[in-house]
């Protein structure tokens, strides 16, 4: 019997149904170990153990912090576990104990934070790089979800291929019944996700405003709350008013609706390190526009129309043919439907136990991982 620590201070987060994913997916799984959860202090209460070999600790330990490295570093030990996997990279650089990291993306590294000044930016990547290499090298295994986000690690931090092991992510179904949002257009783009630059929403903008003036009553709407991009995107685009709509927070059954009532989904994004919006899109019957970028056509493979996500025209034009031509949108449902069956999060919890072991039996940091392991159908 193995004692398994899992960090997952980002559960609540819009990140965090990784995590969730994986404990549940860990708790129908038959075996002896026992799990012990690190969880945000102040919600330490709204969670429940899914089993008898579940238990979980509250840190207030931020990610990037001091607290993180002194403070979390001493409480996990105290704990006594046989092996911790980090459910994301930022983590005690001197642990001493036997690890495994989960890299979703490079996000952090590549992308620069327009919210900050440069210096501050350039400050955060650079520490982050650091924390992202000694985290690469002292695991017994890093995990990664496509394998656009295994060459960016290794690019980015020389982490050695063996020690590798791809699980990808998945999408499920959202089972509360569909609740109808108001929009104000005939017919929709619909855009999932937050409106940082990277994600390439004003461009998408421009593209459904070329669409619409050759289609009236067509128009994009944003599903969720408007952030500070959003806001920053507006005020220098009033005309925005006019041809998009953002509908504020949207619960999972008015989120289903907008992918069941969607022309089509549009997934513009310069970087990802999975696209689970764009699978949980085919989930539901919507076919998709995507970016030819990073990982998304590892991910959608022919399931989607691709557009260089820099090209406003080429954009508008995969997002024509879906609305312009019945027959293509019907087939990209149907190849969606097909994609999305290729993944399974009890795939990745199996995958991921696998990793445990190996690393329990594994006596030396990055052995325990394999590039190509575990590939779920459709993945090879």
């Amino acid at each position: 019997m193995a004692h398994i620590v899992l960090d997952a201070r980002g559960y609540f987060t819009t990140t965090g149904r990784y995590i969730r994913k994986l404990v549940e997916g860990l708790a129908g799984l038959e075996d002896d170990h026992r799990y012990t959860l690190v969880l945000p202090a102040d919600r330490l209460a709204e969670w429940s153990p899914p089993s008898a070999r579940f238990r979980a600790v509250g840190s207030s330990a931020p990610f990037f912090s001091l607290a993180e490295q002194v403070g979390l570093a001493r409480q996990i030990r105290e704990l006594r576990p046989d092996l911790v996997h980090f459910c994301m990279p930022q983590q005690p650089v001197l642990l001493g104990l036997p690890r495994v990291t989960t890299f979703h993306d490079m996000t952090l590294l590549k992308i620069r934070n327009a919210k900050k000044s440069r210096l501050v930016s350039w400050s955060r990547r650079l520490i982050g790089r650091a924390a992202f290499i000694v985290a690469a090298h002292a695991g017994r295994a890093n995990i990664v979800v496509s394998r656009f986000s295994a060459d960016d690690l290794r690019r980015f931090t020389g982490a050695p291929r063996r020690s590798i092991v791809l699980t990808y992510e998945a999408a499920d179904a959202i089972d509360e019944a569909a609740e109808a949002v108001p929009v104000p257009f005939e017919r929709f783009v619909l855009f999932v996700g937050n409106q940082v630059p990277y994600k390439n929403l004003e461009r998408l903008f421009d593209a459904v405003q070329d669409l619409a003036s050759t289609h009236p009553g067509l128009g994009l709407v944003v599903a969720g709350r408007i952030d500070d991009d959003g806001r920053r995107i507006l005020q220098g685009r009033p005309d925005m008013t006019r041809d998009a709509h953002f509908t504020g927070y949207v619960s999972d059954g008015a989120l289903r609706w907008l992918y069941e009532n969607a022309a089509v989904f549009a997934f513009p994004s310069f970087f990802e390190g999975f696209g689970l919006p764009g699978l949980e899109a085919m989930r539901h019957g919507c076919p998709v526009a995507s970016s030819s970028a990073t990982c998304l056509p590892e991910i959608y493979r022919d399931a989607a129309v691709y557009f260089a996500p820099d090209d406003r025209d080429g954009m508008s034009s995969a997002l024509r043919r879906v609305v312009d031509d019945p027959e293509i949108a019907a087939d990209l449902v149907r190849r969606g439907h097909r994609r999305v069956d290729d993944f399974s999060w009890e795939w990745m919890a199996r995958e991921t136990r696998a990793v445990y072991d190996r690393a329990l039996r594994s006596r030396d940091a990055a052995t325990a991982g394999s590039p190509v392991a575990g590939r779920p159908p459709g993945n090879g």
